[in-house]
């Protein structure tokens, strides 16, 4: 059995510390490790399902992988691994497999799940030139088509992140493979069609390594499928596997409601119809003399979508600004102003597609552009009607310039339908959840609530670290709160003085953009004084080039926002200070928040204690959490939020923190 197996491969009488030292890598045992592992096995073979926090140094990914590939060698199954950063998901898939693959001296098949648009399609790259020319915002046309078919030749996987230089995207969307637009084993280039290979891979991995946001979504639509009876992607997405792992499964909440909503775009529907048919002299897919009336139709759809788009946003803007999304409260207060030429237009693609006036792939082309339009105008539908009940909306403005619009449908509380896909039949397929901060004060219970996981065995592992020795945390003694127009000169003081005591050295986490400009202007001058490198986020590196001009420079300072709390790791003296400014409540007034805590408000319960608080525990262990990731790191984490000393949920605060030695500050 896979739990003997994984108990074997841990035990201590075994070569596993020989066998990694002839590696070139160092292995220490940890109790901890021993433990998750045979937990995971434990909960495979008795197909229950398990919740296990493990702090940061235990070893997880291997703790949980051993008996993965063991559990889906007994089952002829495979197992899927999701998580939530590309990160770790480059780390399972070039580091941890194959070292796994060495350390138990046999084949590891793996492979990674991506939803299909990744993928290039060589049928529509093929007709390009005829078709979709005119998609690009201007540029060399010709060129971008050039690299494409260069690229197309050399690559193994067709996969658009590994491309050396990307296309524009709008190019890309022409060309990548489309759901409703594939002809399977009749298209001329199935045999070298890079979706069909990548989902091949996926039928023959023992571990299909995964993300949450492509896991939910072929979650949402296997469930879709089964109500239905019919196959809506043209090929399985994900095959029927043994267990699931949900690594970093703090996020899993927010990332399962979003792609178990529904979400349609203006961008989506303006560029759905400029595929169609725009007038401009070039190719387009109704240019066929049996068109005409979709033609006229498809241009008079967009007219009526930018005249109600425009209307929309000139509605929106007085009260929002472009960051913060709008609520819509009230039931049919705005009438869906497209849906009638929608289905006009439809039922004239419809009458195209029965005559066959044009080519089969130019057929398939407008099929897959009739059903997103129908798709679009159906959430547009439930958005404006409010329809579904228990889903929270709202609008919200994107784009460089702000000038298109989401219109956002996500459950409010997303642990019924949790427990309906993922939690219900343990037999069938047991799931294990694990993240290094899931508890609060040392009680995961509102964790499981959330997510609908209750049924889980529960397991909280002790840090392999020594707190006490490696972290000091320093709290403020009297501070402004931060609301207050005296806190920033107060924090501007007390953030020079730690700076300069770790020769920068430090993350400076904020939980707005407007406190981190601000205090980004305070301390320029110090900055420039003593030559720090300092990276502000939002300025011109995106967070992974701030991250790697970190470790490469000394006296470096990183402002940062949300990014910044979780999933970045440092290790050594390059970071050797975490100054968390502000305690991570969520802002209130984000529509999904609020919907959430009118809901538990609804139910008679304390939308702050059963809400509000343990969220921003659960982000503040996240901050802390970035400080110590090595037995041999060592720093100072400085707080300077008053809060957590003047406020009785101040205490939660650090009971949720390893023990270590604390100071005041004045």
């Amino acid at each position: 059995m896979s739990i003997n197996a994984t108990d074997t491969f841990f035990a201590a009488d075994t070569t596993l510390q020989e066998d990694m030292l002839a590696c070139g890598l160092s292995y220490e045992p940890r109790p901890q490790q021993v433990r998750m592992a045979h937990a995971i096995a434990t909960a495979f073979a008795e197909r229950r399902h398990a919740c296990i926090e493990a702090p940061t140094g235990v070893g997880k990914t291997f703790a949980y992988l051993v008996p993965a590939i063991f559990f889906a060698q007994e089952t002829k199954r495979p197992v899927v691994v999701s998580t939530h950063t590309i990160n770790l998901q480059e780390q399972i898939c070039k580091k941890d497999l194959p070292l796994l693959g060495k350390l138990l001296k046999q084949e590891i098949s793996y492979a990674v799940a991506k939803g299909r648009n990744n993928y290039l399609c060589l049928r529509r790259l093929s007709q390009i030139a005829d078709m979709d020319q005119a998609l690009l915002p201007g540029g060399n046309i010709l060129g971008e088509i050039g690299t494409l078919l260069d690229w197309a030749e050399r690559t193994r996987s067709g996969d658009y992140s590994e491309m050396d230089r990307p296309v524009p995207r709008t190019l890309w969307q022409a060309v990548c493979s489309e759901r409703g637009n594939c002809l399977a084993a009749q298209c001329p280039f199935f045999q070298r069609c890079f979706l069909m290979k990548a989902r091949r891979s996926l039928m023959a991995a023992q571990i299909i390594v995964s993300n949450h946001a492509f896991f939910f979504s072929a979650l949402a639509l296997r469930d879709k499928e089964r109500q239905s009876g019919n196959r809506t992607d043209g090929v399985q997405v994900l095959p029927e596997f043994a267990a699931v792992i949900l690594d970093e499964g703090h996020t899993l909440e927010d990332t399962a409601a979003s792609h178990l909503g529904l979400r349609a775009e203006s961008y989506a529907i303006r560029h759905t119809l400029n595929r169609l048919f725009i007038d401009d002299r070039r190719p387009r897919l109704l240019a066929a003399d049996c068109c005409h009336n979709a033609r006229k139709l498809a241009n008079d759809l967009r007219a009526r979508a930018e005249v109600f788009f425009n209307q929309l946003r000139e509605w929106i803007e007085p009260q929002t600004n472009r960051a913060a999304p709008l609520r819509y409260c009230v039931p049919n207060h705005i009438e869906n102003y497209l849906a009638a030429p929608v289905h006009q237009l439809c039922q004239e693609l419809d009458r195209v597609l029965e005559q066959g006036g044009t080519s089969q792939e130019q057929m398939l082309e407008i099929k897959a552009a009739k059903n997103e339009l129908e798709e679009q105008c159906l959430t547009l539908d439930v958005f404006f009607s409010m329809s579904l009940p228990d889903y929270v909306y709202w609008f919200e403005l994107q784009g460089r310039e702000a000038k298109e619009i989401s219109f956002n449908c996500i459950p409010v509380d997303v642990a019924p339908r949790l427990r309906e896909l993922l939690f219900a039949t343990p037999e069938k397929f047991p799931v294990i959840i694990t993240s290094a901060t899931l508890a609060i004060a040392g009680d995961i219970n509102f964790f499981l609530r959330r997510i609908g996981a209750e049924c889980a065995d529960a397991l909280i592992l002790d840090t392999p670290f020594d707190y006490s020795r490696q972290v000091k945390v320093y709290l403020p003694d009297n501070i402004p709160p931060p609301n207050s127009h005296s806190f920033l000169p107060e924090a501007e003081r007390h953030l020079k003085h730690f700076l300069s005591q770790t020769n920068g050295r430090a993350f400076v986490l904020f939980t707005s953009y407007a406190m981190l400009n601000q205090m980004a202007e305070r301390l320029e001058s110090f900055f420039r004084a003593g030559n720090y490198h300092v990276y502000i986020q939002g300025d011109k590196y995106s967070p992974r080039k701030m991250l790697e001009l970190f470790r490469k420079n000394p006296r470096s300072v990183i402002l940062g926002t949300s990014s910044f709390w979780t999933g970045v790791d440092v290790t050594g003296e390059a970071l050797s200070n975490v100054i968390i400014t502000k305690l991570p409540f969520a802002v209130p007034d984000h529509p999904l928040i609020a919907a959430r805590s009118e809901l538990i408000q609804a139910r008679g319960g304390s939308s702050f204690s059963e809400y509000s608080l343990p969220e921003a525990v659960l982000k503040f262990r996240q901050g802390f959490g970035r400080l110590i990731r090595s037995r041999d790191d060592h720093g100072i984490v400085v707080i300077l939020d008053g809060r957590i000393r003047s406020k009785y949920y101040g205490k939660v605060f650090l009971q949720s923190i390893p023990e270590c030695p604390i100071e005041m500050f004045s």
